[in-house]
């Protein structure tokens, strides 16, 4: 009978089953579910990248929607007409809260993560560099946010980081581990009880 369950989430498959079976080898007696998790691309982004297509917000300085593409966030470049009423709501919803951003899934996808999530005691993320980026968007905040509503813990396992833990907890994540050569082994000690070992 498995005592803890572990919910191992990759951008590819591959990479979830190497997680799950370097986990398994440190803790024998953990359950464990592998997911991939494929997020789907933003409408009208150019392979290219941000910034690089024609039309507003292109960095043009050109129309009302000029601006800076920094770290995935568009910062307005001039000074604003004016600011009042016209200026609050949707358009304009202020700063981010703290958590999870919120899933770009699909309904059905997200839920079957959302139930997955649920079962877990645990849910592990793999990527391969996490950065300002990877908290906004793709397989971390996919596990954050199907994970957040149960209160079960998100770990990130990457072999580089470039956030600080300000960032990453803000973000709704338990833990972040950076791994050389792999070593998923003295992670999985430390999320995984010693009486489940």
């Amino acid at each position: 009978m498995r005592l803890v369950h572990v919910l191992l989430l990759a951008e590819t498959l591959s990479d979830a089953e190497r997680l799950a079976s370097a986990w398994r080898g440190a803790a024998p007696h953990v359950g464990t579910d592998v997911r991939e998790v494929r997020v789907p691309q933003v409408v009208g982004a150019s392979a290219g990248g941000a910034g690089h297509g024609a039309g507003p917000g292109n960095g043009s300085g050109e129309g009302q929607g000029s601006g800076v593409l920094l770290a995935g966030a568009a910062i307005p470049v001039g000074r604003p007409d004016a600011v009042g009423p016209q200026d609050v709501g949707p358009a304009h919803p202020g700063p981010t809260p703290p958590g999870p951003a919120r899933s770009v899934l699909p309904r059905v996808e997200g839920a079957a993560l959302a139930e997955a999530a649920a079962r877990a005691d645990v849910v592990v993320a793999y990527v391969t560099r996490l950065d300002g980026e990877g908290l906004h968007r793709g397989v971390v905040v996919e596990a954050a946010a199907a994970a957040a509503p149960h209160a079960v813990p998100v770990v990130v396992v990457t072999e580089h980081s470039e956030v600080s833990r300000r960032e990453w907890s803000t973000a709704g994540l338990s833990g972040v581990h950076e791994v050389a050569d792999g070593d998923v082994a003295r992670v999985a000690r430390t999320w995984t009880p010693g009486w489940a070992r």
